[in-house]
């Protein structure tokens, strides 16, 4: 197998009687789950030849994996020696096709195993369930770091540096943990579903902060709290001009569990295993726990670093179904997508109407403002106000701002406060009647023609009635077209937005159908607010 070979001769060869025998074993070592036996010293003698593993390793375990095998002898190893390469996730695995598999794997998290599994159809098999371990944590300057009760509490808190959840394992533990959390009734999983919202937006638009390092860097210098590791806060420590406090929420800690996968093929398969196993055992030596421990890793079975480098006891907190995190990673790189959207406003003379202390189109101001404060300054968003013959020249739609980046500046004034000043004339405009179906349709061209294949792409349209229009097109003539000039390669979606029980929320479910939107009503005017940042927040159906 490529990468693998004898090497020369260092010494003796030793019988396998000798070295597997009863005489010859020095130690039984336990390791995660279940118990295996491995050579820690052997009684003298040497090796005819030494086989050599490549090993590809997560970059963080690498240099430890280097130096303890690098120490021991080849005699102590079984007569193997061990490459060791650095390599993140499924980089580790090579460019899918190509035969250049290592022979072991070691990744930061079981995570990547299922994932691996699912990319290829392959069932990898673990040969330790793991050789080390670290609990993913929340780091901030000494005295500023605020307490969690429970990892939701966490994505909950606006500007937090998580990084990248999709490409990291590190970044994607504080949703497991949430969603752990909602396993076991901690907190509601439709409070988890919703914080992932404003968190994947804030992530699209920082995406430099992908790197740990960066992240505890960037705390040391500008404060806030960052997503890490135990292991990677106690290896910079010394290195950061700023003490770093650590801590978990009370729930408990979502740990990186460093599994052996042997990724040998055919007849070198039970080889390579084997040998992963004899890795783990050196790892699980004096020398190897030392090692371990000196670059801030707990060894296998989770046993708390010294006071003054972690957070010491934690329960540990694992999704009951691995999927369940896949699928919530499928639908937040969805969420982290830029959103284009045009806001399409029901200015009907009905939205004059009282809602409790307020009226209507009140209430609807005040939370399309609550609205726009959810999306970061790389959305582009646009206004159009509505009402029938609204737009002169037989039009019932009045362009109010185009859409742009919020953080686009024309003549000296963001978009972002252009877009709120416009929001606030809608009630100047209210009158006549609803105009729902042509507005529809003209709103959803207009995305269409300058669609953005890097972001999320959408119409936004809040009603508190139905079409009064009886020169418009109808219902079925709207749906057939949107259904006919909807392309799969580019698609619009459209959500609807129901103001009060008067909205024909029947209509507006068959509207945003058509294009695979999401439909909301908001029945009370107490429900006015939550529902339409609710829909603000929303991307597509499902």
């Amino acid at each position: 197998m490529a990468g693998r070979h004898s090497a020369p001769p260092r010494a003796k060869s030793v019988s396998p009687l000798v070295k597997y025998g009863a005489l010859g074993l020095a130690a039984a070592v336990v390791v995660g789950v279940g118990a295996y036996v491995v050579v820690d010293r052997l009684v003298g003698g040497g090796c005819d030849a030494v086989t050599e593993y490549t090993v590809a390793a997560d970059p963080s375990l690498a240099p430890v994996l280097t130096a303890v095998t690098r120490n021991a002898a080849a005699e102590d190893l079984g007569c193997r020696s061990f490459a060791i390469e650095a390599a993140s996730g499924l980089d580790a695995l090579g460019a899918p096709g190509q035969d250049a598999r290592p022979d072991l794997w070691i990744p930061d998290s079981a995570q990547w195993v299922a994932k691996a599994g699912a990319a290829t159809g392959t069932l990898f098999d673990v040969a330790v369930p793991s050789v080390a371990a670290t609990p993913v944590v929340l780091a901030a300057r000494d005295g500023e770091l605020p307490f969690f009760a429970t990892w939701l509490n966490a994505l909950q808190l606006q500007g937090m540096r998580i990084g990248d959840p999709l490409t990291s394992s590190v970044s994607a533990a504080p949703i497991a943990g949430a969603l752990a959390e909602a396993d076991a009734g901690t907190v509601a999983a439709d409070a988890v579903q919703g914080a992932l919202v404003p968190l994947a937006q804030a992530q699209a638009a920082d995406m430099h902060e992908a790197d740990a390092a960066q992240r505890l860097a960037a705390v040391a210098s500008d404060g806030g709290v960052a997503i890490a590791t135990e292991q990677q806060v106690a290896a910079l420590r010394g290195d950061q001009p700023v003490r770093l406090a650590v801590t978990a929420p009370n729930s408990g800690a979502v740990f990186l569990d460093y599994p052996v996968v042997a990724t040998a093929t055919g007849a070198d398969h039970a080889a390579a295993k084997d040998a992963g196993v004899a890795l783990a055992g050196i790892l699980n030596s004096d020398a190897g726990r030392d090692a371990l421990a000196q670059s801030g890793f707990r060894g296998p079975d989770r046993a708390p670093l010294d006071a003054e480098r972690g957070i010491g006891e934690a329960a540990t907190l694992a999704v009951a179904d691995p999927a369940e995190t896949a699928q919530v990673l499928k639908r937040f790189a969805v969420l982290a997508l830029p959103s284009r959207a045009l806001v399409v406003e029901d200015v009907s003379g009905s939205m004059a109407e009282q809602a409790g202390s307020e009226t209507r189109i009140a209430l609807t101001v005040q939370a399309s403002e609550t609205g726009a404060r959810l999306f970061p300054n790389n959305a582009q968003l646009g206004l159009w106000a509505f009402s029938i013959g609204l737009g002169g020249n037989g039009k019932d739609y009045r362009e109010l701002a185009p859409i742009r980046r919020l953080d686009e500046s024309i003549d000296g004034v963001v978009h972002r406060q252009r877009l709120t000043d416009a929001v606030r004339t809608l009630p100047s405009l209210v009158k006549g009647g609803t105009g729902l179906y042509d507005t529809t349709l003209a709103a959803f061209r207009k995305v269409k023609e300058d669609y953005d294949p890097a972001a999320i792409n959408s119409v936004i349209l809040l009603t508190d009635g139905a079409n009064e229009d009886p020169s418009s097109i109808t219902l079925d003539q709207l749906l057939d077209t949107l259904k006919q000039e909807q392309d799969p390669a580019r698609p619009v979606i459209i959500v609807t937005i129901g103001i009060t029980a008067d909205a024909d929320a029947a209509v507006l479910q068959k509207i945003s159908a058509a294009t695979g939107g999401t439909s909301h009503v908001a029945r009370t005017p107490a429900e006015i607010p939550g529902v339409f940042v609710d829909a603000m927040r929303s991307r597509a159906a499902g």
